[in-house]
């Protein structure tokens, strides 16, 4: 998918973007709507509505048909699935976890900058691809050179970049969870690379949550934020709504396509309404 392709192109949810792979399936046929619909899951209104956004944007004929434009646009979907899908996987997704943050990728994200990210993964997967065919990181290795530093002078590109994170509760066994911190920050973060320094930047948003003892809505956001470091832990200054977190922080890794995923300890303090959350520790983790 090119610049030019999203541009104007209808940002269905994955469910609707569900409903014309069906379409697409069942054909034009009497009672098609209903028939996707039980195959969806959902009643016949949504899937309904949907489809007549679809005529209204010239992707239906009145008789439930592809135009040219519509198909087109489905061929786009389709392939913002399957890179995506592909993407969370080089990441070390789980699998349990890939439909959930497939959907909030898919729903949540401009196309542009999701296209963005999912290239910047291939660049990256390549970029470590030509320098394992070196032998520059064994010997360097061999001089006992923190892999952190290696990454970050050696392979990491110059400049910066987007990439998505998720805050996961720390757990004894393999489970992982999404954290309630993960609500306190933009899901797409930047990565800064210059000679001023390495650092991870943040975006701070607002929370929301209901009292337990009136179930009354409330608001706040993140107080504060610390991050662990060679077993020490430094505190993050919030300036302007964003943070910063230094790479040397940060643990890195190689999925299984070569893409990257660094890591890094967080303990993390929450304001809601007149209320100030305790400290509860997480995983950070970002990819790219």
């Amino acid at each position: 998918m090119n610049k030019q392709d999203s541009v104007d192109l209808l940002h269905p949810s994955m469910l609707q973007i569900q409903y014309l792979i069906e379409l697409e399936k069942v054909g034009k046929k009497r009672g098609s709507v209903t028939m996707i619909a039980d195959i969806c899951g959902v009643s016949h209104g949504p899937v309904s509505r949907f489809f007549k956004e679809c005529m209204e944007r010239g992707y239906l004929t009145e008789k439930y048909e592809f135009t040219a434009e519509g198909t087109h646009a489905l061929l786009i979907y389709k392939k913002l699935l399957r890179d995506v899908k592909l993407y969370l996987k080089a990441m070390n997704i789980q699998e349990k976890e890939i439909p959930e943050k497939m959907r909030q990728l898919i729903e949540n994200v401009d196309y542009d900058l999701l296209r963005n990210m999912i290239r910047n993964g291939r660049q990256t997967a390549e970029h470590i691809k030509k320098q394992d065919k070196s032998q520059e990181y064994a010997r360097d290795s061999q001089h006992s050179r923190e892999p952190n530093t290696y990454f970050i002078e050696k392979i990491l590109e110059k400049g910066k970049f987007q990439v998505g994170i998720a805050v996961h509760q720390m757990s004894r066994n393999s489970e992982t969870r999404i954290s309630m911190a993960h609500q306190g920050f933009e899901h797409l973060a930047l990565i800064r690379n210059n000679t001023r320094g390495s650092w991870l930047e943040l975006t701070i948003r607002e929370v929301n949550g209901r009292s337990r003892i009136d179930g009354t809505r409330m608001w706040g956001h993140i107080s504060s934020l610390k991050y662990e470091k060679q077993g020490q832990l430094y505190e993050a200054v919030i300036k302007d709504g964003h943070l910063k977190i230094p790479l040397s922080a940060c643990h890195f890794f190689r999925g299984r396509m070569g893409n990257v995923k660094g890591t890094v300890h967080i303990t993390v303090a929450c304001n809601i309404g007149n209320a100030h959350m305790p400290e509860s520790t997480a995983v950070l983790t970002f990819w790219m």
